[in-house]
C-alpha cells in the first residue's frame, strides 16, 4: 500500500507543471485587465510562458517515453531522435523562460518560476535518450 502511495505521489509531482501552466494561461488576460503593465513586461511574460510551456511539453514527452520503457514499448528511432533534439532545444528555452519571468510581469510568477526551474532541472538531468555506441 505504501508503494502505491509513492507511485501516485510521484505521478502527481511529475504532472504538476500542467495545471500550473494552464492556470497561468487562463488568468493572463484577467490580470492585465486589472493591472497597468508596460508592453515590454507583458511581452516578456508571454514569451516566458510560451517557452515554459514548450519545455513542459518536452518534459512530459520524456517521462512518457520512460513509462513506455517500463511496459516494454519501444518507439521508433525517428521518434527518439525528434524527442532528443526537442529536449536539447528546450534546455535553452527553459533557462530563457526563467529569466523572462523575472523581467516580465504577470500572474503567478513565483509559482511559474519554481515550476519552470523543476522542469529545467529534470530536462538537464535526463536529456540523453539515445546512447551512441
Amino acid at each position: 500500500m505504501l508503494y502505491d502511495l509513492k507511485v501516485w505521489l510521484t505521478g502527481l509531482i511529475l504532472l504538476l507543471p500542467i495545471p500550473v501552466l494552464a492556470l497561468a494561461w487562463m488568468r493572463r488576460s484577467r490580470f492585465y485587465a486589472g493591472h497597468e503593465v508596460q508592453e515590454r513586461q507583458k511581452t516578456l511574460y508571454l514569451a516566458a510562458l510560451l517557452a515554459a510551456s514548450l519545455s513542459a511539453a518536452a518534459y512530459l514527452e520524456f517521462w512518457s517515453w520512460r513509462v513506455c520503457g517500463l511496459y516494454g514499448i519501444t518507439p521508433p528511432l525517428a521518434v527518439l531522435l525528434i524527442l532528443e533534439r526537442f529536449l536539447f532545444v528546450t534546455r535553452l528555452l527553459s533557462a530563457i523562460a526563467i529569466v523572462c519571468f523575472f523581467l516580465g510581469r504577470g500572474p503567478y510568477r513565483l509559482l511559474l518560476i519554481l515550476t519552470t526551474l523543476w522542469v529545467t532541472v529534470q530536462i538537464w538531468m535526463h536529456s540523453r535518450i539515445i546512447h551512441w555506441a
